[in-house]
């Protein structure tokens, strides 16, 4: 009897210790570049199958936290590129967190802040510079759906994941390049004929025939 409740109470301890083996650190970036990507360097443990290593950032104080996807590289290091900050957006402040598959959050490391300056020097790799030309971006409140990415630019965020975590195409930044393209179609050939070239329509209208004595 007595040793069946020693092994019971090793087994919930052993179980206890797994639950809160989980551990994660972000590395803080001496800066992040204004209208550019910045990186931000993470550190975690007892990252087990299901988990998910995220890093959340917004304006300072500035309404609700977003978040993109922690890469995982060898030695249980990680790394994230977030949207670029506009020029308003003097600060960015971020966290950490592993969540579960029902999004709860199982660890997380301190609130930190990191100034956005216009002389940050930041140097991406080509597997950073895809990820942060193909940005998959998370939202945390229902409100943040159908709109921008508070104080960041669109250049590069493609996906939205919403608060109940449906993913979805981010349907403003999309929106916008959309129209930057349908007014850049029809402001180029404004501008050719103005310079004299002359415009040619592929397709002119028949001449009209001849009318009959």
């Amino acid at each position: 009897m007595r040793a069946s409740t020693l092994l019971l109470a090793g087994l919930l301890l052993a179980g206890a210790t797994a639950a809160g083996g989980q551990t994660i650190a972000v590395d803080k970036p001496a800066c992040v570049p204004v209208e550019d990507n910045g990186l931000l360097r993470a550190t975690a443990a007892g990252v087990v199958p299901g988990l998910s290593p995220r890093l959340y950032f917004r304006w300072k104080e500035h309404e609700d936290f977003y978040w993109v996807a922690l890469e995982a590289e060898p030695g249980g290091r990680f790394w994230a590129t977030p949207p670029k900050p506009e020029r308003r957006n003097s600060h960015i402040e971020y966290y950490g967190a592993l969540v579960d598959p029902a999004g709860k959050v199982v660890a997380r490391s301190p609130m930190a802040t990191a100034p956005v300056t216009a002389d940050c020097k930041v140097q991406l790799g080509p597997k950073e510079r895809g990820v942060a030309e193909n940005l998959t971006v998370g939202e945390t409140s229902p409100k943040q759906q159908g709109k921008k990415i508070l104080a960041f630019l669109c250049d590069g965020v493609v996906t939205r994941v919403n608060y109940a975590g449906v993913r979805r195409s981010d349907e403003v930044c999309r929106a916008c390049v959309i129209a930057w393209w349908q007014r850049k179609a029809v402001l180029i050939p404004a501008v050719i004929g103005g310079a004299g070239i002359a415009i040619f329509n592929p397709r002119p209208e028949p001449e009209p025939s001849p009318s009959r004595p």
